[in-house]
C-alpha cells in the first residue's frame, strides 16, 4: 500500500478540456474511453446521447472535438491513436450551453448569438446578429465553403436554458421555443455537415426541442454507448489503485473493506447495456479527500422535483422498483412528468430489464441518502438541521443497541416538527421515521411485506435485525401485533438476534418504546 504521501497523479476533478488533461507534462489521471468512444461514433451521422450531470458531458465533448481537428499529440498512447484515421480533419463547431445567459428569452437570444459569432470570428464570416436560425445556417455553410471540410457541430447540454427554468413552466416554455428554432437551422445544412453531436442530461419528445431533427439517434439507452461516461468496476480498479490504498489507509479499512464502501455509496448507474457506472464527480471527490462523503447531490436538483414526485403516491418516498417503458422516460415539457425527470437528473438508474419494460430504483447509497434528506425537510420543513441529528443518533442508537437513547432520539425528531406540519395519521409517523432512517444510511426495508402480513419497517444492522411496529395509541398494541402475526418469522435463518421494538404514544406527543429480543 502506499503511503500517505506518496506523489500520485492529479485527479481531473472538475476539468473538461481534454487537451488540459493530455498535453505533456499535465500529469492528469485519464481513463482512456477512446477505443468505446470510436464504436460510438460509427452508429450514426446524427448523434444524442442523455447523461444526469457530473457524469463527465462536457469532457466527451472536448474529446471528440479534439479528435476531429486532427490533434494526434492528445491521444498519443491511447487506444483509438492506431486506428483513427489522422489525415482527415474537420472543422468543428462547438457550442456549449452551460454558461449561457438564460435569465431571459432576450438573454437567451444574445447568448446562443454570442457562441454562434465566436464560431464565425476565426473564419471571418459575418452573421446578421438578429436571426438565430439564418446565422446558424449561415456560419456552417460558411466554414464549409472556407475550408472545403464539413463541419462537426457539437452541442454540450443541449437543454440547460430549459431545465434552469422548471420551477417555472410557461418560461420553460419559452425557452424551448427559442432552442427549437435555434437547433431547426442544422436541418437543411446536411450537404455541409460530417457529424452532429449532442448531449444533454434528458431525452425530450422529439416535438419539444427537435422537432425538425426526426434524423437523431438517440444513444441513451443503446449498448455503444453504454459505458461511455462514468466509471465501470473494471477501470476504476486499473486505473485509480493508489487512491484506494490511501482511502483505505486514512479510514483504517483493509483495501476489499474500502472498495465495498466505494461500490456501496457510488457505483450502480446502468442504462440497461453494458456494465455498470460510478458517477465521476462523486468517486474523484472522495478520492481526492480521501472520505466516503456526499457529494453528487449537492451540485443541484430541479426545484419541482420533489413536487412532482409526490403525484407518484409513494407516502414513504421510496421509489424502488418503478417501472417506465422507452416512451415513459421521455420528458414532455407540455406535460412533465416525476418519473423521467428523476431519471434524467439521477435519482433513479435502470435496475432491470424485461422485455420493453424498464425497472427503476436508487443507484446507490450517496443518491438515497440525498433523496431521503430531502424528504425529511418535506417532513419537517426547510432548513431544519434538528432532524437531521436525530435521524442521525436514533440510527447510532439502533447500532449499538442503545434502547434508551434511541427513544430520546425519536422523541427529538418528533418534537422538532412544527405542528402545523403534523398530520394525525400512523401512516405519517411510519413514513417520517422511515425517511429519517434512510437518509441517515439505515439498511432499511420499509412495509416490508411475509405471508403474515405487513409490518411497519424492518432495520438491519451488523449486530441485529429490527422487526418495526407503530401505532398511534399504545405501544403495547404494536408490539402484541408483532407477536401475533409472527413478522420475525422470514429472519429466523438469519444468525443475528432479532429485536422486536414497538412505538407508540403519537396521538399524546407522549412517545414509548418497548424493545424485546426474540427467543428462538
Amino acid at each position: 500500500m502506499p503511503s500517505m504521501s506518496q506523489a500520485l497523479p492529479h485527479l481531473p476533478l472538475g476539468l473538461s478540456d481534454f487537451a488540459k488533461l493530455r498535453e505533456s507534462g499535465a500529469n492528469y489521471l485519464y481513463v482512456d474511453k477512446t477505443r468505446a468512444l470510436a464504436g460510438m461514433l460509427q452508429a450514426g451521422n446524427y448523434l444524442f446521447l442523455a447523461r444526469p450531470r457530473r457524469f463527465g458531458k462536457s469532457l466527451l465533448c472536448s474529446t471528440i472535438a479534439a479528435l476531429y481537428a486532427g490533434r494526434r499529440d492528445l491521444f498519443a498512447g491511447l487506444a483509438i491513436e492506431p486506428d483513427w484515421d489522422w489525415s482527415k480533419t474537420h472543422p468543428v463547431a462547438h457550442l456549449e450551453l452551460t454558461g449561457v445567459d438564460a435569465s431571459s428569452v432576450e438573454s437567451l437570444r444574445e447568448s446562443l448569438l454570442k457562441l454562434l459569432a465566436d464560431q464565425a470570428h476565426p473564419y471571418g464570416i459575418a452573421l446578421t446578429g438578429r436571426l438565430l436560425p439564418s446565422d446558424f445556417a449561415t456560419l456552417l455553410r460558411g466554414i464549409h465553403a472556407q475550408t472545403g471540410r464539413r463541419v462537426v457541430v457539437i452541442v454540450d447540454e443541449y437543454e440547460k436554458p430549459v431545465h434552469d427554468h422548471l420551477d417555472d413552466m410557461a418560461e420553460a416554455r419559452r425557452m424551448r421555443d427559442v432552442l427549437s428554432s435555434f437547433y431547426g437551422a442544422i436541418k437543411g445544412c446536411d450537404a455541409h455537415l460530417e457529424k452532429v453531436f449532442i448531449t444533454g442530461i434528458g431525452r425530450m419528445v422529439r416535438t419539444s426541442i427537435f422537432s425538425e431533427l426526426n434524423q437523431m439517434l438517440d444513444l441513451t439507452l443503446t449498448p455503444e454507448a453504454a459505458e461511455i461516461c462514468g466509471y465501470t468496476e473494471t477501470e476504476l480498479r486499473a486505473c485509480f489503485q493508489p487512491f484506494i490504498g490511501r482511502l483505505a489507509e486514512k479510514n483504517q479499512l483493509t483495501e476489499p473493506q474500502a472498495w465495498n464502501t466505494l461500490q456501496d455509496r457510488y457505483n450502480g448507474y446502468w442504462w440497461g447495456e453494458g456494465k455498470k457506472v460510478y458517477n465521476p464527480w462523486a468517486i474523484l471527490n472522495s478520492l481526492r479527500g480521501g472520505e466516503f462523503g456526499s457529494y453528487w447531490w449537492s451540485s443541484g436538483t430541479p426545484g419541482m422535483l420533489i413536487k412532482l414526485a409526490e403525484t407518484l403516491r409513494r407516502p414513504d418516498g421510496d421509489l424502488e422498483g418503478i417501472q417506465a417503458t422507452d416512451l415513459s422516460l421521455l420528458f414532455d415539457i407540455t406535460n412533465p412528468k416525476p418519473v423521467p425527470l428523476l431519471w434524467q437528473s439521477g435519482y433513479l438508474t435502470v435496475k432491470a430489464v424485461g422485455g420493453q419494460v424498464y425497472t427503476l430504483g436508487f443507484p446507490n447509497t450517496e443518491v438515497r441518502e440525498a433523496w431521503f434528506g430531502m424528504m425529511l425537510e418535506r417532513f419537517c420543513g426547510a432548513g431544519d438541521s434538528d432532524s437531521q441529528t436525530s435521524a442521525a443518533v436514533m440510527l447510532g442508537a439502533l447500532r449499538a443497541g442503545d434502547r434508551s437513547r434511541f427513544e430520546q432520539a425519536l422523541t427529538a425528531l418528533f418534537a422538532s416538527i412544527p405542528g402545523e406540519l403534523q398530520v394525525e395519521r400512523e401512516a405519517y409517523y411510519h413514513s417520517l421515521f422511515v425517511v429519517a432512517l434512510q437518509a441517515a444510511g439505515g439498511e432499511l426495508t420499509p412495509e416490508s411485506r411475509s405471508d403474515k402480513g405487513r409490518v411497519d419497517a424492518v432495520l438491519k444492522t451488523d449486530a441485529a435485525i429490527y422487526i418495526i411496529e407503530f401505532k398511534l395509541g399504545a405501544a403495547e398494541d404494536a408490539m402484541a401485533q408483532i407477536k401475533a402475526r409472527r413478522y420475525y418469522e422470514p429472519y429466523l435463518a438469519d444468525p443475528r438476534p432479532i429485536v422486536l421494538l414497538a412505538a407508540g404514544g403519537f396521538a399524546e406527543r407522549a412517545i414509548r418504546c418497548l424493545w424485546e429480543e426474540f427467543v428462538r
